[in-house]
């Protein structure tokens, strides 16, 4: 049996709404699987939302096609109304949403960013959101995750405070 190799990346993820912040985070752990953490706060930085856990990754398939019903099924319950395509609509608004960046994207990028420009408005220009705009700057070598608002765990560690 060979070893696995861990990637050596990891994924941090905030994302906003219009009265909750959220922040997903995930990375290999030494058996090969993906530690993951998903915690969402209200604007007075109580947790709402707290689910973590471990994926293997044989079954990420499986959990990318059940947990969007699954979650659909349980908002139907709670009378909330659930996006039929979520995607359709992120794209909408943000017509690059995980389109490949091309060359000339990424110059006007950094030139905006280096020009003081803000953040919302950089993504609006390129049809991304604050997040891909933020996220890029970060593979650049432009921003810090730090400085992106991504520090592991920080909206754990404020809700605790």
């Amino acid at each position: 049996m060979s070893a696995y190799t861990l990637p050596a990346q990891a994924l941090v993820r905030e994302v906003t709404g219009p009265d909750r912040t959220g922040q997903i985070s995930a990375s290999p752990s030494d058996d090969g699987r993906w530690d993951f953490s998903l915690v969402i706060c209200d604007a007075d930085g109580q947790v709402m939302t707290d689910l973590s856990g471990v994926i293997a990754p044989a079954d990420v398939s499986l959990v990318l096609s059940v947990l969007p019903l699954e979650v659909a099924t349980m908002g139907a319950w709670g009378g909330v109304p659930v996006v039929a395509d979520p995607m359709a609509e992120r794209r909408r608004k943000h017509p690059n949403l995980y389109t490949k960046w091309t060359e000339a994207e990424e110059s006007a990028l950094v030139e905006r960013f280096e020009a003081g420009e803000a953040y919302a408005d950089i993504a609006k220009t390129l049809g991304r959101t604050v997040g891909g705009v933020k996220a890029r700057l970060v593979r650049l070598g432009h921003l810090t995750a730090a400085d992106a608002g991504w520090p592991m765990g920080s909206l754990r560690a404020a809700a605790a405070d």
